[in-house]
């Protein structure tokens, strides 16, 4: 199996121009400047979310492009980026499949990908066996699939899972709200990772804290998510011990609030290629 890059071989952020609409986006820049960070913004994008259209890096030279056409885009398809334009702006050539994916479906492992079964509902030409075969070698890693959290219609994994290090994940605080699936993502996860979960011991816990986990990972650099609540100081005391790196906190709660976070507005690569 190779070994991809992840999020901690990043040196550049890409957003798209979209973002700029939003208050905390002067914000996120000026970290960014601070850490010496290159971050631009795309052109030719139809929303903020460039997480999802944008491809997958999986070594310096090699991008896949997916087939983006989310079921929850259909009847506003004025939404859909079609993201050849942005590639040939950035002299980026991809390899190109049919198969149907969200990029905030992916999560980079050194040598895995992690994907919701949602991926199969999507492709139904594929049988199960063709699609896992097809995803592994397309992506030339172990693809590890995980149950979809039925309650955000999106089925990514960007706010479910996150990698640490080499065989340790991040998972998302499910045993303060939704044991029945906690117990069915550490069965699919528990053979290839060491699980460390999230937890808020807070009086009364929000349900915008799912958030935390959408970070956004540069190099030895985090953005983590605040958002205004109670779980905001703990969460930013728990990644620091977790990710044990340079770790800057971003009121996001006007992003959160439209469903996603930090991971969801970003597209972040290893730029040595150009």
């Amino acid at each position: 199996m190779s070994m991809l890059t992840t999020d901690k071989d990043a040196d550049t952020v890409y957003f798209s121009e979209w973002i700029t609409d939003f208050r905390c986006y002067k914000a996120i820049s000026k970290i960014l400047d601070r850490h010496h960070v290159e971050h631009e913004l795309l052109p030719f994008t139809k929303d903020y979310w460039a997480r999802d259209y944008m491809p997958v890096q999986i070594s310096e030279s090699t991008f896949i492009q997916y087939r983006y056409s989310p079921d929850y885009l259909q009847m506003k398809k004025s939404y859909i980026t079609e993201p050849t334009a942005c590639c040939k702006h950035l002299n980026i050539d991809t390899i190109k499949t049919d198969i149907v994916i969200d990029g905030g479906n992916i999560i980079k492992c050194n040598d895995a990908i992690i994907m919701t079964n949602k991926v199969f509902d999507e492709n139904p030409t594929y049988s199960k066996t063709e699609l896992i075969n097809q995803l592994e070698s397309l992506f030339q890693i172990e693809l590890i699939i995980i149950p979809w959290d039925k309650n955000e219609p999106y089925g990514h994994t960007d706010g479910m899972v996150r990698f640490i290090e080499d065989k340790k994940v991040l998972l998302n605080n499910y045993a303060d709200f939704d044991k029945p699936l906690r117990k069915r993502l550490i069965k699919a996860l528990n053979p290839h990772f060491e699980i460390i979960e999230l937890h808020y011991d807070v009086a009364k816990k929000s349900t915008l804290n799912w958030a935390y986990i959408n970070f956004l990972q540069v190099n030895n650099l985090i953005l983590l998510p605040a958002i205004g609540i109670e779980e905001d100081e703990p969460a930013f005391q728990l990644f620091k011990d977790i990710y044990k790196t340079n770790i800057e906190q971003i009121d996001v709660a006007d992003i959160v609030r439209l469903g996603g976070a930090l991971n969801c507005i970003s597209w972040n690569i290893k730029q040595s290629l150009k």
